[in-house]
Formats: C-alpha cells, sequence, structure tokens
C-alpha cells in the first residue's frame, strides 16, 4: 500500500474513531401554521468574510449575505428559469443586440430613496470603472463602449484616456433604460442576475472606495459586521415583494468551525446548518427522524488544483499533464463518498452543457512519468532520483477539508518527482494570494456557478480577458487563442446545439492543456429545524433564505434553545 492508501486509511480510521454515536432530535415538528413575520434566524460559516461590496465580492461565503442585501434586476426562480425582479419587464431586439427594461416604480433603496434607472446605469458603471477590482468585468464586454470605459486607450501623449461614461447603458427615462451590445450575447440576461449589475444605493458613489457602506434594494439591510466574528442584517421595512423579507433580523456568525455547528445547531443556537464534518453528516443521515428536514443541494461547482501556467515548472504543458494524469482523484472522493462526486469535466452535472459522454482527464501513473520525462524531468522512482528539484510552495484554505485533499495530492505527485511544500492559509489571505500574478504556483482551485451556463465554468477562469495582475479570477493565468476565440463564437450564438458543441471543444482544451488537474464537486446537506418555513434549494442559489420564515411557537423550538454570546464590541458597519 503506497503513503497516499496509508493516510486514507488513518483518515477513515480517525473519523471512525471520532463518529457520535447519534445527533439529537430535531427540536419540536413542523406544524400547518400561517406564514408570519418577525424572528431571528441563526446561520454560520466555517469562512470569514472579505467584503461586501456588490463590485467585488465573488466568493461561497458572500454568495448568501449578496443575495439579501441586493436585488439586481433579474433574477433565476426555482425551475431555473430568468424573471424580471427590480424590473418589471425585460425585452430582447430579434437581432439579440439591444435590451430594454422598464423598472417596477416605488422600489426603496435601504436609505429610503426610490430605485430609478440612473442609479442602474451608475451602479455598473462603478463596477466596471477601471479603478474597481471587480473580479469578473469581462462578464459585461459586449456592452456597446465597454472597452473604452473600463480599459480606455492610449493617446498621442502616451498617456491612457478612458471614456466617462458607459455608451451602451442608456437611460431612457426615470424608470426606464436600455442596453446596447456589439454583438448578440447568450449570456447577457444572467450576469444581469449577478450582484455586480445590481442597483446601489447613491451612497456608493460613481467610483468605488473601500469605505462603502453595503446598501442596496434586497430584503435585508446591513446593520452590524465584526470581521471574523459575526454579520447581522435587519429586515428592510420599506421592501416590495411580498412574503420576502419576513424576519426580522438574520444573524450569520463567521469562522465557526464545522464541529462547533453541529452542537449549536442541535442546541439551538443555529437554525440552519450545511457544514458538517463526514461523522456529523452519516449520523444525521442514519437518523430517521431528521429525514423530512433535510435536502441534499446537487453539486454546483467542480474543484481541483490550479496549475500557474506562467510559473515554473508549470509553464511547461507537459509538467502539467503529468500532474493531472498523477492525481487519483477516486481516492480523495473517497474521503466523503456521500458529499464528494469525481468530476472530470469543468461543467457539473447540474449545470446546461454538461456531457455525460465526454471523456476527461483520466488517473495514469505511467503516463504522468511519461509526461515527466517528455518535460525532461525524468524521474527515477525506484531511486528517488530526478523530477523538479525544489519543493512547490502549494496553497489551500484551511477553513474545509482542502488541507487533507492537499496531503493526498502532495503525497501522489511525490511519486512522480513533484515534491509539494504545503501552505494552509485562511480564506481571505488564500484569495489574495492566487489573484496576484507571478505569485501563487499551484493550490486548490474551485468554481461554484454564478449562473447555469456553460460560459460560467470556461471565461471567468480560462480567458485571456480574465487575467488581471490582482484579483485575477483566471487563478491558472492561462491564455490560448483558440479557447478565446471559441469562447467568444460561443457567447454571441444563440442556437443551443451550437453552444453546445463548442463548449465540448472547450472542455477538450482544459483536459488537454491541464491549467487545472480535475477534480471533484462537492454536494451539500441542508438541514433546518422545524421552526424554519419556507427554505427551499434550487440549482442556482447557495443558502437563498430570502423567503422563510419562522413558526416561534413550534413544539419546544424556541424554549430552552441557547443562544451564542454576541461578540465583545460589536459595532456598526465597520471595516477591518
Amino acid at each position: 500500500m503506497n503513503r497516499a492508501g496509508v493516510l486514507l486509511v488513518c483518515a477513515a480510521a480517525l473519523a471512525a474513531a471520532c463518529a457520535p454515536d447519534g445527533v439529537a432530535p430535531p427540536r419540536g415538528e413542523r406544524r400547518a401554521v400561517a406564514p408570519r413575520r418577525g424572528g431571528v434566524l441563526h446561520l454560520a460559516s466555517g469562512i470569514d468574510l472579505r467584503s461586501l461590496d456588490a463590485a467585488i465580492a465573488f466568493d461561497e461565503t458572500s454568495k448568501p449575505v449578496e443575495q439579501l442585501v441586493y436585488d439586481t434586476l433579474v433574477d433565476w426562480d426555482a425551475q431555473g428559469e430568468l424573471q424580471p425582479l427590480l424590473a418589471r419587464t425585460v425585452r430582447r431586439s430579434g437581432d439579440g443586440k439591444r435590451w430594454d427594461l422598464a423598472l417596477r416604480e416605488g422600489v426603496l433603496f435601504h436609505d429610503g430613496e426610490e430605485l430609478t434607472a440612473d442609479d442602474v446605469k451608475r451602479s455598473l458603471e462603478r463596477t466596471l470603472h477601471h479603478d474597481t477590482p471587480c473580479p469578473a468585468p469581462s462578464f459585461y464586454a459586449s456592452i456597446v463602449g465597454y472597452e473604452a470605459f473600463h480599459a480606455g486607450a492610449v493617446g498621442a501623449s502616451g498617456e491612457r484616456a478612458y471614456a466617462p461614461h458607459l455608451e451602451g447603458v442608456v437611460v431612457d427615462g426615470r424608470y426606464a433604460l436600455h442596453f446596447d451590445l456589439v454583438e448578440p450575447d447568450a449570456t447577457f440576461l444572467a450576469v444581469l442576475a449577478m450582484p455586480f449589475a445590481a442597483p446601489l444605493c447613491r451612497s456608493a458613489g460613481a467610483t468605488w472606495t473601500r469605505d462603502f457602506v453595503p446598501c442596496g434594494a434586497g430584503p435585508m439591510r446591513l446593520s452590524a459586521w465584526q470581521p471574523g466574528r459575526e454579520v447581522r442584517l435587519a429586515r428592510h421595512a420599506g421592501y416590495f415583494q411580498p412574503g420576502v423579507g419576513m424576519l426580522d433580523e438574520v444573524v450569520l456568525t463567521l469562522g465557526m468551525p464545522a464541529t462547533t455547528q453541529r452542537f449549536a445547531f442541535e442546541a439551538g443556537a443555529l437554525d440552519i446548518v450545511r457544514e458538517l464534518t463526514a461523522p456529523d453528516l452519516a449520523a444525521y443521515l442514519r437518523d430517521p427522524r431528521w429525514a423530512p428536514y433535510a435536502t441534499w443541494e446537487p453539486p454546483k461547482g467542480t474543484n481541483g488544483v490550479f496549475l500557474n501556467t506562467e510559473v515554473a515548472p508549470f509553464d511547461r504543458v507537459e509538467v502539467r499533464r503529468a500532474v493531472a494524469a498523477a492525481i487519483d482523484w477516486d481516492a480523495v472522493v473517497s474521503l466523503r463518498p456521500k458529499q464528494m462526486v469525481h468530476a472530470t469535466q469543468m461543467v457539473p452535472p447540474a449545470v446546461v452543457g454538461h456531457d455525460p459522454s465526454f471523456a476527461g482527464q483520466r488517473h495514469d501513473l505511467a503516463a504522468a512519468l511519461e509526461h515527466m520525462r517528455a518535460a525532461g524531468l525524468a524521474y527515477d522512482a525506484a531511486r528517488g532520483e530526478g523530477g523538479w528539484p525544489e519543493p512547490i510552495r502549494y496553497v489551500t484554505i484551511a477553513e474545509s477539508s482542502e488541507p487533507l485533499v492537499a496531503q493526498i495530492v502532495a503525497q501522489q505527485l511525490a511519486a512522480i518527482g513533484i515534491r509539494l511544500d504545503l501552505r494552509i492559509l485562511s480564506w481571505p489571505t488564500f484569495l489574495a494570494e492566487v489573484g496576484k500574478r507571478g505569485h501563487a504556483a499551484m493550490g486548490y482551485a474551485g468554481w461554484s456557478l454564478d449562473y447555469p451556463d456553460a460560459s460560467d465554468f470556461f471565461e471567468p477562469l480560462f480567458a485571456s480577458q480574465a487575467i488581471q495582475d490582482e484579483e485575477s479570477q483566471n487563478q491558472a493565468f492561462f491564455a490560448s487563442p483558440e479557447l478565446d476565440g471559441l469562447l467568444a463564437r460561443a457567447h454571441r450564438e444563440l442556437s443551443a446545439p451550437a453552444r453546445a458543441a463548442m463548449y465540448r471543444r472547450a472542455e477538450e482544451i482544459v483536459r488537454d492543456e491541464a491549467p487545472w488537474a480535475l477534480g471533484y464537486g462537492y454536494r451539500s446537506l441542508d438541514l433546518a429545524q422545524p421552526r424554519v418555513h419556507g427554505f427551499t434549494v434550487d440549482r442556482v442559489h447557495a443558502l437563498d433564505v430570502r423567503r422563510v420564515w419562522l413558526d416561534e411557537g413550534a413544539r419546544d423550538a424556541a424554549r430552552g434553545a441557547r443562544r451564542l454570546p454576541p461578540p465583545a464590541r460589536l459595532r456598526a458597519w465597520g471595516r477591518p
């Protein structure tokens, strides 16, 4: 048995030794009662928040909060179809190059000001401004005037000049506007559903600043934020949608380990939990009392290892191919077989564009050694000689099971002469490091959908236009003229079969060029206490509690619950 196998056995033994005999029962029973306003919903995350500014926040922890603070022009319904939200009507022209929107009248921001078309234009220009560190501005590159506004042009004097406004966002009246596109864009309405395009209060200004207090038109407003400890959201009294924003308050505790979340949940200090250790997950699944209150969330993302194509040795394609062939992802998936699913392609099964027949990267140690030889780094496993001469720094995140995955990857890559120096970082530090050009050579890679389309799994991660010196989502800093051209054509193609063929070729390029070693996907089990009503799981949103309401009278739901103590010196919203 190799060392990776020993590690797996040890991990399984440890999980079995620590597995609880049983879990506490649900706190009461769900009753058939009418919806009511009020109550405080308690949630937790093992990871801290880096930002809540809609222009730059783009990670899993911020999404549930952004869904509450910012309403968007359109949103996805439970069936995965786009519907108007802040817009009252949406209409596309016959040639696909113009979108007309009429806004709802009387929609109020958290500061009491009414939403207008000017706010939509100002907010999007703030996101796409050249000084805003938005991680994915290219999502909106089809808008007329994007290049002149976002990238500018170098004039005769040698200085870069920028257009003062985004030409293709045209205000037609107080509640009417339209978008002009340079070409048809199959994803444009989908990216309008992202927080990047959410209208912000006028206090956000026309340009990005670090001290903006998050303020939007969503059902909850930010009332307090202590970085590393807690976020508090209060009901937006002027919200327009009936049945949404029924809670008095949502409290999100940050940096709470998964084991602590389980016991806080059973004590009544948390109302919904989804970050469970493998032993706790198994225990809940064994207990039939929890079956009515448990919902599986389908895999919405893809995980693996990014390989920075601008940093040695991964500037050599043969080394990247060696890594992709050397990692046995089935061994990794066996760590958490209930939750982890082996992924052979970028697009997960829940997303349109996934092709079950596609043959992706596969584990083949002999092939991996041959790739190392072709790269001029032949490794003699018997003698332990050759390979890459120096340890390679591998970055991963602390608040997860990823450090264990990293250890298995390290054991497997040692078999082809690649030694890793594992560095376990906090989530904000990790994001800053992997997004910096020329910095991180390799490490954990993960992407969860922003909208259910194959383009979302290629353009931000592998298009050369997504490369930035800071805050780059293309963490592999991968550039392929063929892939760039393919993605551009697929972006403007309105025929579904034609787009599917293009994204299949995109999968082949990623498989063969190996900017990522794929990988696995996660599915989450969401558990809610009986007093929680209206909590649903769909293909798009993560931990969506906008329609949740609480039955405070559910038997034993509130009586005797132990709440976590509030953090010391909790202040009104502040920066780290």
